[in-house]
């Protein structure tokens, strides 16, 4: 079996999925507990006793409790952002339990939190209880699936949340007694409770004769990023170890030195902390700097811009889970491969004594060539460090690149797929709800829906406008057609742009920024007409079933004051619309102010001729599919024709899009069609060129292209 597609299922998994999703909802509580250790504990000595007099000491209180209920009980944060992530994506029912058990399993699995020397929420604990969390959550899932039997205790005209409360019962039960049995038998079997916390005491046991040499410290190195990069934190995880077998080196030197010796011992925590793990794991400062210097995604280069600040005082959660690096495949080489680097050139630096070994510890959040200063003293250990940073940054650059390739590439293929989805939901009335759970990719649509809200408010949606042709050759109109190109995956069909934004909940703002857009265009264009102008705007069903849409559109387009351009509202004829007096009193409305109505798409469904039946119609334009299909098939002629003469005896403009050739629009014309859109005439154009196509075109728009 091939690797990739191993690989790929594993990263499609819903445990990894729940892992990264965890990690990322964490960061805002990392980040917290970072700054506040940093400001806790920023070196310097007239900021440390200005902080501990300021308010008699209130502020360290306050700095602490921050600490210790963010980055200092991490454990529990990673508990509940993991489990809920799991949940949502397994059991949208009953997501909200898997918290309730991924928690209770832990205390269970621990023997409760009261009688613990250590608090189990802490950094140290975080491997056993993602582990506890991720286990839970599975078997939790598992035993519902297979607790059909629990159904008969199902009461019928009960309150929804009792039933769901019932029908997990026995599976909490099950789960919690079986993680709090677990538990037991551990401490019972290895008369200690320290063995509850099995992430740090089986990484103690590996390193506990590996400490003082170089290839304990690269190992050290390699086992915390190959668990960050699986979505540990693994420089949390072997807190223990590097604060109980690695640190004590630096007291070890500062008693050579006090004895008037030479300090010996080359590899610390603090060693690590300032010549390997520059911004945090994985080098990320270097990271950061290199996706400033590589990148050609906007989104990317603005995450790196996001983190660079957090980066320099080595807080590196943002962009190592924002870009992402977790389950990056292409970006595991140079996120282990860096820091291994790094260590070796600052251990031959330090070997060779051409930079002073740590001789002062120093706390982690303390930002580059001020740390390396300060833990050896010298400014050769701040000039280390930017070797360092830019070995790092230069490691990175090529991996960064293909990384966007091929994330890019998915993100289209993806795309292309929702645009597929949606096509054929269009043509079957089955929609697909992108945001939904069960959407294979919800995620990416949910993605798609926050960055379109975005662009909405960055004016980053347009219009490029495609020109209608008389059969005279006189430009009768234009229609409006939305486009949103996307940083990454580029222009994305206007259908899935509608259903982001109805899903979303924003399709009124969509409405109002679309009228307000094309008219803000109408009135750049309208004095420069010398003949009247029709500007088609689509609307969907979705549209017209929001509250306040006729009444909006009404006063938008009535503000609107324009001399030569008439307003015609398109509607697809494979949007399903309801007719109700209401609506047909709303459509009157607009029509008797000048607003017309287009009929989109004829000829494909059922419902044409009930549209045409209720008289709401002003135009109805002929399906393109048909109109492609001309020169060779003689029944699409027959359909054209047929819809022709009925469209003509209802007093119906016809207009025909999709022409692309001569021939076609001489069939168009020959069958009683008066009115053209498509490539023969003209590609959809920005404003400004519309402009240019008008003043250029005149009388004879005849094969403008």
């Amino acid at each position: 079996m091939e690797s990739k597609p191993i690989l790929s299922r594993f990263r499609n998994s819903i445990t990894a999925q729940s892992i990264r999703r965890g990690l990322t909802l964490a960061i805002p509580f990392l980040t917290l507990g970072s700054f506040s250790l940093l400001f806790l504990n920023f070196p310097s000595d007239s900021y440390q006793t200005f902080l501990h007099n300021f308010l008699n000491g209130s502020a360290v209180a306050l700095l602490t409790t921050l600490y210790n209920i963010s980055l200092g009980s991490l454990a529990l944060v990673l508990c509940i952002t993991i489990s809920l992530s799991y949940g949502l994506l397994a059991e949208m029912d009953m997501y909200i339990l898997y918290p309730v058990v991924a928690l209770c399993s832990y205390m269970a699995f621990c023997g409760g939190i009261q009688d613990h020397e250590e608090y189990v929420f802490n950094a140290e604990w975080v491997f056993t209880a993602m582990f506890i969390t991720l286990a839970s959550c599975i078997l939790f899932r598992r035993i519902l699936k297979l607790s059909d039997r629990m159904e008969k205790l199902h009461t019928t005209g009960a309150e929804y949340l009792f039933n769901i409360s019932i029908q997990s019962l026995f599976p909490v039960i099950i789960i919690i007694a079986f993680f709090a049995i677990l538990g037991y038998l551990l401490r019972t079997a290895w008369g200690s409770n320290n063995i509850t916390n099995f992430g740090a005491y089986i990484f103690l046991k590996i390193f506990d004769e590996l400490s003082d040499n170089l290839f304990g410290i690269l190992l050290y190195v390699i086992i915390t990023h190959v668990l960050w990069f699986f979505g540990v934190h693994g420089t949390n995880t072997l807190e223990a170890v590097s604060r109980r077998l690695f640190e004590p080196n630096v007291s070890v030197n500062q008693s050579l030195l006090l004895a008037g010796q030479v300090p010996t011992e080359i590899f610390s925590k603090t060693f690590l902390d300032t010549f390997a793990f520059l911004g945090g794991c994985g080098c990320a400062l270097s990271f950061i700097i290199a996706l400033c210097i590589a990148s050609r995604r906007s989104p990317n280069r603005k995450i790196a811009y996001v983190a660079l600040p957090s980066a320099f005082f080595n807080i590196s959660e943002i962009a190592v889970f924002g870009f992402p690096i977790i389950y990056n495949f292409t970006m595991a080489i140079p996120f282990i491969l860096t820091p291994v680097v790094l260590t070796l050139i600052s251990y031959i630096a330090t070997a060779s004594g051409l930079v002073p070994v740590v001789t002062q510890s120093v706390d982690w959040t303390v930002p580059i060539l001020f740390s390396g200063y300060k833990a050896t003293g010298s400014i050769s250990g701040s000039i280390l460090q930017l070797i360092n940073l830019v070995v790092g940054i230069c490691i990175y650059i090529p991996f960064i690149r293909r990384s966007e390739q091929k994330e890019t590439a998915e993100f289209q293929q993806i795309v292309r797929q929702m645009e597929q989805d949606m096509e054929a939901g269009e043509s079957s009335g089955n929609l697909p709800l992108f945001l939904s759970h069960k959407y294979p990719y919800n995620y990416y649509a949910k993605t798609l829906s926050l960055d379109l809200k975005n662009a909405l408010h960055r004016g980053q949606v347009d219009f490029f406008y495609q020109p209608q042709i008389s059969r005279e050759g006189n430009i009768h109109g234009i229609e409006a057609l939305l486009r949103w190109q996307h940083p990454v995956t580029g222009y994305i069909s206007p259908p899935v742009i509608f259903a982001l934004a109805y899903e979303g909940g924003f399709l009124n703002e969509l409405n109002s920024y679309l009228l307000n857009r094309a008219c803000n265009d109408a009135r750049i264009l309208d004095p420069q007409l010398e003949n009247d102008l029709i500007l088609s705007i689509n609307i969907s069903a979705k549209q017209i079933e929001e509250n306040g849409f006729f009444d909006n559109t009404y006063m938008v387009l009535k503000e609107t004051q324009l001399s030569k351009i008439h307003f015609a509202l398109e509607i697809t004829e494979r949007s399903a619309m309801k007719i109700t007096d209401s609506l047909m009193d709303d459509i009157k409305k607009l029509q008797n102010n000048g607003i017309s109505f287009s009929l989109d798409d004829f000829g494909m469904g059922h419902n044409s001729i009930l549209y045409l039946q209720e008289g709401i119609f002003d135009e109805v334009k002929l399906d393109g599919h048909l109109v492609t299909q001309l020169p060779g098939n003689g029944r699409s002629r027959d359909i054209i024709s047929g819809i022709i003469r009925m469209a003509r005896s209802l007093d119906l403009r016809i207009l025909a899009e999709y022409v692309e050739t001569k021939e076609q629009r001489d069939i168009l014309a020959e069958l009683g069609c008066g009115f053209y859109q498509g490539y023969y005439y003209s590609r959809p154009l920005p404003m400004d060129k519309l402009v240019e196509y008008i003043k250029t075109a005149g009388n004879t728009a005849e094969g403008q292209r």
